[in-house]
């Protein structure tokens, strides 16, 4: 989700995940997301219907040398990481002034 110029947020479904189970890293550029449930615990249960899949998965995401992960976030089963780009000061669009 773009919000501006400079701020992003990246948003992924983790409903039925605890919060022990999900994991956000950023290494090298790249943000990993993963999705862990113990599968022995859940397999003991016998379920008539099962709404909300909880298969482990593993999400990556390149970022640019200039994206800065600003926080990350559950709300409702969604979970948001903050992204903002920072443009350094030399690559920000210079006014030049004309005379006459």
């Amino acid at each position: 989700v773009q919000l501006d110029d400079t701020h992003f947020v990246i948003e992924l479904a983790v409903a039925g995940f605890a919060e022990s189970e999900v994991d956000v890293e950023l290494a090298d550029n790249v943000l990993t997301v993963r999705g862990e449930t113990d599968r022995a615990e859940r397999e003991n249960s016998k379920y008539l219907h099962k709404g909300i899949s909880t298969r482990n998965f593993t999400r990556n995401f390149p970022l640019a040398e200039n994206v800065e992960v600003r926080g990350a976030t559950v709300k409702n089963g969604i979970l948001a990481v903050a992204l903002e780009l920072i443009v350094p000061e030399e690559q920000k669009p210079k006014k030049i002034s004309i005379k006459f």
